[in-house]
């Protein structure tokens, strides 16, 4: 029973990838996409076949029993319906789709697509549908020359780069019986870092107290003097004093700091598998920012130094998305 349906679909399968390939050619990939005639594509919505044949078995009654009023029923459908190809065609003639970005997100988590829809002047738009290939779809207004900003929402299933694929732009108004629609490919991804997983610390690690107690243990013993401030560097270590005296910005260095930066060593997560190694390494870059206890990253083929901040974070998290993809594991 299942070949047999893999029979049946396989020759849509096929219709629906030459499709997409003539797509590709008329549509290059692009950050920003104008709707016309060369990307629409028009034709009769399940509704709008439902009202053509019955149209066409009205002309046929009409047609034999020679009854003029039913003829005239038969052509006033198939006139609606051509009315109704030039006013879906004009509700999204023009519009305008640019990409703005989109925020990295963990496994399991949606990643919401920034994009930026431009009305022509003079036109409204009505009703439109907006949805990834395998997303949630949205429903959008804009007014004459209005730019709206939305977010298309993706599910980020995996860790790695989540590349979106064709974005479906449809509509069926005023009547729904004529279905206008275009596939857009546009140029953006998504970081999805791995999933953090709360495990054991590593005892071989020497973080201070982080191993025991889940606390950033940031050398605090003698006062070994002042050093340059680096963004990243604690707060509470500012020398906030030397600061009122115009000396500039400085931390504080105590005698212990140089060796409580912590490392977090691929091989220390050895006893996981690859995935639960990488969320176990996820979740204590987490824990480290949350306790601004400065952290390294040691990888197979990469090492990053100890550090804290944002923008060392996102470093981090995006190396463990990006881990081993191009060897496909």
């Amino acid at each position: 029973m299942l070949n047999l349906t893999n029979r049946l679909f396989s020759p849509i399968k096929v219709l629906q990838a030459l499709f997409f390939s003539w797509v590709d050619i008329r549509n290059p990939v692009a950050t920003t996409v104008a709707l016309n005639r060369r990307n629409l594509y028009i034709f009769p919505s399940l509704t709008g076949l439902c009202v053509f044949t019955l149209s066409s078995i009205l002309w046929l009654l009409g047609t034999s029993y020679q009854n003029n009023l039913v003829l005239a029923l038969s052509y006033l459908l198939v006139s609606l319906m051509m009315v109704a190809i030039f006013h879906t065609y004009a509700n999204l003639a023009g519009l305008t789709i640019k990409v703005l970005g989109v925020k990295p997100v963990f496994a399991n988590e949606t990643a919401y697509f920034s994009l930026q829809l431009s009305a022509a002047q003079h036109k409204h738009y009505e009703n439109l549908t907006i949805r990834w290939w395998q997303g949630e779809a949205a429903c959008f207004d804009l007014q004459p020359g209005q730019v709206l900003p939305i977010q298309v929402a993706l599910d980020a299933q995996k860790r790695g780069i989540l590349t979106p694929g064709k974005l479906l732009i449809e509509s069926r108004f005023p009547l729904g019986v004529i279905r206008c629609w275009t596939w857009v490919n546009l140029q953006t991804s998504a970081v999805v870092f791995p999933r953090p997983l709360k495990v054991p610390f590593p005892v071989q690690l020497g973080c201070g107290n982080a191993g025991e107690h889940g606390t950033g243990g940031q050398g605090m013993e003698d006062f070994d003097g002042l050093k340059v401030y680096r963004p990243g560097d604690p707060i509470k270590h500012i020398a906030w004093k030397h600061y009122a005296r115009e000396k500039g910005l400085y931390s504080k260095q105590y005698s212990a700091q140089l060796h409580q930066d912590c490392w977090l060593d691929w091989q220390d997560f050895a006893h996981f598998e690859v995935e639960q190694r990488l969320s176990a390494i996820c979740y204590w870059v987490l824990h480290f920012e949350r306790t601004q206890q400065p952290y390294g990253l040691i990888m197979p083929d990469t090492q990053i130094k100890p550090a804290i901040g944002e923008q060392h974070r996102l470093t981090v998290l995006t190396l463990l998305a990006r881990f081993n993809l191009a060897r496909g594991v």
